[in-house]
């Protein structure tokens, strides 16, 4: 077993893009050397392009971490404890069985804050073709660099695969044998993390790459600042395109009007604050809406039930 200081994790933060805070201890430079956290952390590059870092940690010390890097899909999986993540205006807890599927970009930084615990399991599965080998990259692993956007999504992983996630460690195989079994779980987690894609579009529309980024861009603040009250004048702005060719192309790239995708995201968001506990008011409120029975009107649309009947439920 190894034990890790801070200055071990900011380290580590310096080769991934990611900023470590240790609340407790902040500030005090002379603290660089204590220990923060034992167990092991490791990490697996693979030619195709994915990455894996494996942790089992005793936390000793409450800390957070700020991802500022990029990556066309990131998966987080939880197998032991619990992490709090928080994306934009979204927040999600995580715990065992539970992963998150995302893109990451530095606009958006992750944040994510791991409370003193006795055990932390975490698989982290980030994908960047840019990390492949010449001639490792398969058509459908380039299509994940190139995707119009992907949503976070939380979902659960099937028992089966969290087994085998969690006795990776324990595979006495050569070096060769284990790459193979890591790309294995690699795409299965990949597959998984996608889900159903529903807004994503079959085929990508004939818009120039660029215009495709810009979009994308468009697409993450609504998706991550829900609440914030978005113009399509400002939105047309981010994206570098008159009102009109933003509300055309947008809808070409997703296949959804822009303020129809804001408004899924809104409900969304509103969803997880009625899971939380949150009054059907309050919820409204959080998420933009400044009357009630139009939430409920739009809820209701949206998920075939009311929000009413969704808080009922929860607190039953």
């Amino acid at each position: 077993m190894h034990t890790f200081s801070r200055a071990d994790f900011e380290r580590f933060g310096q080769l991934y893009d990611i900023e470590f805070r240790f609340p407790v201890i902040a500030g005090d430079t002379s603290t660089d050397d204590r220990i923060v956290a034992r167990g092991e952390i490791t990490e697996h590059s693979l030619a195709s392009g994915f990455r894996f870092t494996f942790s089992s940690l005793e936390v000793l010390e409450a800390y957070e971490s700020v991802s500022l890097g990029h990556a066309p899909l990131l998966v987080l999986v939880v197998l032991d404890g619990i992490v709090q993540l928080t994306l934009g205006s979204v927040e999600h807890e995580l715990t065992p069985g539970t992963a998150v599927s995302m893109q990451l970009h530095p606009d958006y930084p992750l944040q994510a804050h791991q409370p003193e615990q006795q055990h932390l399991g975490i698989v982290a599965l980030a994908f960047d073709p840019r990390g492949a080998k010449l001639g490792h990259v398969s058509p459908s692993l380039h299509g994940l660099s190139v995707l119009p956007g992907m949503p976070l999504r939380q979902w659960k992983v099937p028992q089966a695969l969290q087994e085998l996630l969690r006795t990776y460690a324990g595979l006495t195989m050569t070096g060769t044998q284990k790459n193979l079994v890591l790309e294995g779980l690699a795409l299965q987690l990949a597959g998984l993390g996608l889900g159903g894609q529903e807004h994503e579009s079959p085929e990508v529309p004939v818009v120039p790459v660029q215009q495709r980024q810009r979009l994308e861009l468009v697409r993450q603040h609504l998706e991550f600042t829900p609440d914030h009250d978005h113009s399509l004048k400002d939105l047309a702005q981010m994206a570098a395109m008159s009102p009109s060719g933003l509300r055309a192309k947008f809808r070409a790239m997703y296949g959804v009007p822009v303020f129809d995708y804001l408004r899924k995201c809104r409900l969304q968001l509103a969803k997880h604050y009625l899971e939380q506990g949150f009054s059907v008011e309050q919820s409204a409120n959080k998420v933009g809406y400044t009357h009630a029975t139009n939430f409920s009107t739009a809820y209701r649309r949206e998920f075939g039930f009311s929000p009413r009947q969704r808080n009922v439920d929860q607190k039953n």
